[in-house]
């Protein structure tokens, strides 16, 4: 009878809890990997994802300690359905001969009420020597403009039309705004490209800020968006490296993404699922940096990367992202 006792909680917790739960998050993350790409909410919930895989591993553990192969083996499944977005990623080289480049992407955040100065130092301290910048206001232009870190930016009217703003050490051979077809009502928005110098050679830089997916049509203009950029990138790659940086609204485990760079020929300098926010929530304690993955930065595959992180918070509700590159030299 005592035995009967302790087998009787975790034979109603199994009935109850684990294998409905188990059950349900297999199909959940299946519609997930399946439908993404089809359905606006879907998408939404790989914004999310990490979670979503830690949510998996405690199904597992609670399945581990019913000790019934049957929730154990969904669970599994389960949890390996979920990792397939992360492990689908295509990823950029982690070493290769060639020019060293440093290259930091950041939104500023429109509401910023940090000083500049604060960014400024996180650039003095990191050296880049290309700086893509989104949500940049006249004020920040001015101070980073002031500073005399970058002999060379894009102009003002990406920034005041876009608020995409470039600074670069290398110089900047010409500037165009990728013209693409309006699908929805309300778009405007436009990935800015940039040639630029490197050895006496050219090096394609795209700086992207596409709409976040907060409506329906916002959601399709981000995909319109990243596809039109996918044609343009391709076309470049023919005759030079390419490198896209910016805030893309769109996490690393999002079809949209994998998509894009499959699409253009491109790969992540990140990989993996469990990857550092680098978008967070103001209003909950900045310590947790609960949030999302959405600010990237892409190389063709002739550009090896040599070391990624995520910098400090500087009055933004993005972290940037700092990629050391190694780009060929022929």
């Amino acid at each position: 009878m005592p035995t009967e006792r302790r087998r009787g909680p975790v034979a109603l917790a199994y009935r109850v809890l684990v294998l409905p739960g188990v059950i349900a998050y297999l199909f959940a993350v299946s519609v997930v990997v399946l439908a993404a790409d089809r359905f606006w909410l879907v998408d939404l919930l790989t914004f999310a994802w990490p979670y979503v895989v830690t949510a998996g591993a405690f199904f597992l553990v609670g399945a581990l300690v019913t000790r019934r192969l049957k929730a154990i083996a969904i669970a599994l499944l389960g949890v390996a359905v979920a990792l397939i977005p992360a492990f689908d990623v295509p990823t950029a080289r982690s070493f290769g001969p060639g020019s060293g480049l440093k290259v930091l992407t950041a939104n500023l955040y429109v509401d910023n009420e940090k000083d500049p100065a604060v960014f400024i130092d996180i650039l003095r301290r990191e050296k880049p020597d290309i700086v893509v910048l989104q949500e940049t206001t006249a004020t920040w232009e001015q101070a980073l403009s002031a500073s005399g870190l970058y002999p060379h930016e894009s102009s003002a009217e990406s920034r005041a039309r876009d608020d995409l703003k470039v600074f670069s050490r290398l110089p900047i051979r010409a500037e165009t705004e990728l013209k693409r077809a309006f699908t929805e009502e309300y778009a405007y928005k436009q990935p800015l490209r940039l040639e630029l110098e490197l050895n006496g050679k050219p090096l394609f830089l795209y700086a992207f800020h596409p709409e976040t997916p907060r409506r329906p049509w916002k959601w399709r203009d981000r995909n319109a968006y990243l596809s039109a950029a996918a044609d343009a990138v391709k076309g470049d790659l023919e005759t030079a490296p390419v490198i896209v940086a910016g805030d893309w609204n769109t996490p690393t485990w999002s079809p949209f993404f994998r998509n894009f760079l499959r699409q253009a020929g491109l790969a992540s300098t990140a990989g993996g699922w469990l990857q550092p926010v680098t978008r967070f929530s103001m209003k909950l304690d900045r310590l947790a940096y609960i949030g999302a993955s959405i600010d990237h930065i892409v190389v063709s595959p002739d550009i090896a990367v040599l070391a990624r992180h995520v910098g400090p918070a500087f009055g933004s509700n993005h972290l940037p992202v700092i990629a050391e590159l190694s780009v060929p030299e022929s």
